[in-house]
């Protein structure tokens, strides 16, 4: 039977189910707020630091700004006090490495090789969790009160008052940190660890491997993207999510026990500095992007070989 006129017959083109105006209608109307949207929340902060980084200009008065050059940059690099903050930044980082990569794939591990009830696991996953999920104030009020030097609980144990916060808080906000992150990257680990299949851990057992070489010959290499992205995400948060829970400890603004982020904001709001400000945040993004692309490309240096 032949087609009428005007009419026509396709075997082999797809068939829509909907009509959306052709591709680029669709890809300007959903990509193009997409894009705007991350111009406006992140390409534009950032070119603005980098603007302001070149001036002298503080934070009630725009108008008054006079153009320095690098000098910001070249005031921030002489800082000691800037110096200072990276360090201790490294080693809240370090610690919260350590601690939160032992205890999440120790936790991971044991809710998925040890065999517990489904039940159980559900329930230690659960407090387990929670600390990712509760507020900063809340968290920074508790651990203010735990660690308070005239109510605490070590000067409680101890009888007599203590000076916790002032004298260790670089320690304390480590302590915290990994307490909060843990939880969260244990699911992640968690979550890997059930997609390696069955049979490898049965055909090592039946090879007569015990636990202990299961989990360094089998799960550990078979998870390794993952204990990459929690190595990388631990990192590129903390350069400046330090502040979070680093200001209320250090409210007397100690030289020595200041964190980047909070260096950024000091300069900002007590100083009234905003171009050495936005100087120091610019640098601080800078640090910390080399810092997690330099580490991300030497832990998949073997997987780009291949």
């Amino acid at each position: 039977m032949k087609p009428k006129n005007n009419e026509s017959i396709s075997l082999n083109r797809p068939h829509h189910s909907f009509s959306f105006g052709g591709k680029w209608s669709f890809i300007l109307t959903f990509g193009l707020i997409a894009f705007l949207l991350y111009l406006f929340l992140c390409i534009a902060p950032l070119l603005t630091s980098l603007w302001y980084g070149f001036f002298r200009v503080s934070t009630g008065n725009l108008k008054g700004a006079q153009f320095v050059g690098y000098q910001n940059y070249i005031t921030i690099l002489k800082d000691k006090t800037f110096w200072m903050s990276f360090r201790n930044d490294v080693i809240i980082i370090a610690g919260k490495l350590l601690i939160i990569l032992s205890f999440s794939v120790f936790f991971a591990v044991s809710m998925t090789k040890f065999g517990l009830k489904k039940w159980e696991t559900g329930i230690y996953r659960f407090f387990l969790y929670l600390p990712g999920i509760l507020s900063v104030v809340v968290i920074t009020y508790y651990y203010q009160s735990f660690f308070d030097g005239n109510y605490g609980i070590f000067a409680l144990l101890s009888g007599k008052p203590n000076q916790l916060i002032s004298t260790h808080p670089i320690a304390i906000v480590t302590f915290i940190a990994s307490w909060c992150g843990i939880g969260y990257f244990m699911i992640i680990l968690i979550s890997a660890i059930n997609g390696i299949p069955a049979s490898v851990y049965e055909a090592a057992r039946l090879d007569g491997a015990n636990q202990a070489t299961q989990l360094f010959r089998i799960t550990l290499p078979e998870i390794k993207d993952q204990i990459i992205y929690v190595v990388v995400s631990i990192i590129s948060s903390s350069f400046a999510g330090n502040m979070n829970l680093t200001l209320p400890f250090f409210a007397n603004r100690n030289e020595n026990n200041m964190v980047m982020g909070a260096y950024v904001y000091h300069y900002a709001n007590d100083y009234n500095e905003l171009g050495y400000s936005n100087a120091a945040a610019v640098l601080l993004m800078i640090i910390s992007f080399t810092v997690c692309y330099g580490l991300n490309r030497n832990l998949t240096k073997g997987d780009q070989a291949k």
